[in-house]
């Protein structure tokens, strides 16, 4: 069984409170997104899920889910045989990053800017 409390309280201290799409602050109410889609194989796992606002899930125009193309190059969509522990994930500011099973950013291109 997972533990969601777990998960979302490791990945909220990852991302510093901030949606892992647009860099703004999150709320409490806020979605886990799993990047390699469960329907695609998925797990439930830290290096699997980020934060995003309901707009940057799957609710607004420039949504992770209503843009796969463009989710799937910026990594918030892993394809069915790549690895999510390995893919890129490209953050808000222009860093890239690939997500620890420790529950951290691992950077492969560093780029510092407010609020990240």
């Amino acid at each position: 069984m997972t533990d969601w409390r777990g998960l979302k309280e490791k990945i909220l201290a990852r991302c510093q409170g901030y949606c892992e799409k647009c860099g703004f602050g999150l709320t409490e109410d806020f979605a886990l997104h799993h990047r390699k889609l469960r329907s695609r194989g998925g797990k439930d796992t830290i290096d699997n899920l980020v934060a995003l606002h309901h707009k940057c899930h799957n609710l607004g125009t420039d949504s992770v889910h209503l843009n796969v193309r463009e989710a799937t190059l910026t990594g918030f969509i892993v394809p069915r045989h790549a690895d999510p522990s390995v893919y890129p994930l490209h953050l808000p500011n222009g860093s890239i990053v690939t997500l620890s099973t420790e529950g951290t950013y691992i950077y492969l291109e560093r780029k510092v800017q407010h609020g990240w």
